[in-house]
């Protein structure tokens, strides 16, 4: 019999969930910015900006060891 192999786990890492969590955000203020009167936020622009937060949070976040 061949050994079974070692179970994976799926769940995302704390970095991830951050970032996604931050992506979000970003784009729900950003979407409500432009509600607001902001129309000089384009969507390549909004987009740059929701990486850049996301970067800078999963920078931030330690890793789990």
């Amino acid at each position: 019999m061949a050994d079974p192999t070692p179970p994976t786990s799926w769940a995302p890492t704390a970095k991830v969930s951050a970032g996604v969590l931050a992506a979000s955000i970003t784009a729900l203020i950003i979407g409500f910015a432009k509600n607001r009167g902001w129309t000089d936020i384009a969507g390549p622009d909004g987009a740059a900006i929701t990486s850049v937060i996301t970067f800078i949070i999963q920078y931030v976040v330690p890793e789990r060891k």
